[in-house]
């Protein structure tokens, strides 16, 4: 298996263990704190952004450098993907007059691809 499918698998599975630690923390945090839900959902993204960086690291890239040296530059390749995606949203929504449901569809791809390759070739690369 070539190693560009093996590390978009397991960047796949990384995805799925974030999103799925990150949805608990905002849960539990609304549930249990009684807490703001943009509050909850900042806490639960960042536990989840840290989750996928640590896993990606590690597991999907195996990257072994310093974290001081490959940390801001995942913050930045994340954000990118996040401005990308809201714009997707926003551009599918208000002016193609896409679903806003369907619309995160195209979001969260673009998201994902942004952020595998991202990672790939500028945070984690050989």
């Amino acid at each position: 298996m070539s190693s560009f499918i093996r590390q978009s698998l397991r960047f796949g599975v990384v995805g799925l263990v974030n999103t799925t630690i990150g949805l608990i923390a905002i849960f539990s945090i609304i549930f249990f704190f009684n807490a703001n839900p943009l509050i909850a959902n900042a806490i639960g993204y960042s536990m989840g952004l840290m989750v996928s960086f640590a896993l990606n690291r590690f597991w999907t890239f195996e990257y072994t450098q310093d974290v001081v040296k490959v940390l801001p530059s995942y913050f930045l390749v994340a954000a990118v993907a996040y401005l990308l995606n809201l714009s997707a949203v926003l551009l599918g929504t208000y002016h193609l007059g896409i679903g806003p449901y369907l619309v995160q569809f195209f979001g969260v791809g673009i998201y994902t691809v942004t952020m595998f390759l991202g990672c790939r070739y500028f945070v984690f690369k050989a």
